[in-house]
């Protein structure tokens, strides 16, 4: 007797392989499939303005990047002496308005060049629930704890949303022909907003990307929020704010993620670089020692080969001080 519901995912025929590049940008969801991928030392830009929700200021700051416009002056403000950006993160917060401003241009330069070069997009939408700046009436990314009357909250029409991502695909893909997206939406639940009122934030989103995928070729739908919804639907599987998915849940979606993105060649480069990662975490018992020697050597052999595929410059470097304070003892 099956005592759960299993989502079948059938796998991408182009799947990702271990030279992709790869762009995130989205939710917390998209933060956490980004370090994933950097954790495997893939190349990877993910969330350069920081975690963005919806999917209207995800495809603006995509569009200027591409065009190599500075994002809306207008949107800049100050408030406890600490400069911010309407349309970017909290993360971009100076004190000094030239320093915020050279951050948000040396991450529009970064995302640009990642979008004309990448193999993947992956995009996550959080939430159809956006906030208006009165000054403007263009929607925001983050409000930053500014005065409730300065917005005016409201719900994206779903129309909105599928013309928006649509044209800003087409957009980039005039740049990059070849980039492949994979859409998600978030399984994080955002319930400041009311449960009524996040489920339908989902549904809005989740029918917007059925649109969008099924219209634009290259176009990927990931799971993500039904696996948390349906497959594992169990608050054992949420961390202790009951709204995000605990480490137990973001392993089996990410495995999930892997059994329908990963190429053969890609898990033949995790596999490789789990045993360097076994071997970096490798607890010496005679420092100093020949054997201890020999084994760095080998360690930074190892990583030298592996260099062709994955950036691990820093682990090479940290190893050769090992080495060098090991052959002094």
């Amino acid at each position: 007797m099956e005592l759960k519901t299993t989502l079948e995912i059938k796998p991408v025929e182009e799947k990702i392989h271990p030279h992709d590049r790869i762009t995130s940008i989205g939710s917390c969801f998209a933060d956490h499939i980004g370090s994933r991928f950097e954790e495997m030392k893939m190349d990877i830009l993910s969330n350069p303005y920081g975690i963005i929700y919806n999917p209207i200021s995800q495809m603006r700051l995509i569009k200027s990047a591409l065009k190599g416009e500075d994002l809306n002056e207008e949107h800049i403000i100050e408030n406890r002496d600490i400069y911010n950006h309407l349309d970017a993160h909290s993360i971009f917060g100076k004190k000094n308005l030239i320093e915020l401003k050279d951050g948000i241009r040396e991450a529009s330069a970064k995302l640009k060049d990642y979008l004309e070069t990448s193999k993947v997009l992956i995009l996550t939408f959080g939430t159809a629930w956006v906030y208006r700046y009165e000054k403007t009436q263009d929607i925001i990314a983050n409000c930053h704890k500014l005065p409730s009357q300065n917005f005016q909250k409201e719900l994206l029409e779903l129309q909105d949303i599928i013309e928006e991502v649509s044209s800003t695909i087409a957009y980039l893909r005039e740049v990059n022909p070849k980039i492949r997206i994979i859409l998600t939406v978030s399984p994080v639940r955002h319930t400041k907003d009311g449960i009524p009122e996040n489920m339908l934030s989902k549904s809005i989103l989740r029918l917007a990307v059925h649109k969008i995928k099924t219209s634009i070729e290259k176009t990927y739908y990931f799971p993500a929020f039904e696996l948390m919804m349906d497959d594992l639907r169990d608050y054992r599987f949420y961390a202790e704010d009951m709204i995000h998915p605990n480490n137990v849940a973001r392993n089996f979606i990410w495995q999930r993620f892997r059994e329908t993105f990963f190429s053969e060649p890609l898990f033949a480069y995790c596999d490789k670089w789990q045993a360097i990662k076994n071997d970096l975490n490798h607890r010496v018992m005679n420092p100093g020692s020949e054997e201890h020697v020999q084994f760095l050597e080998a360690l930074y052999k190892k990583l030298s080969r592996f260099s062709v595929m994955g950036n691990v410059e820093e682990e090479m470097k940290h190893v050769e001080k090992e080495l060098e304070d090991a052959k002094s003892q």
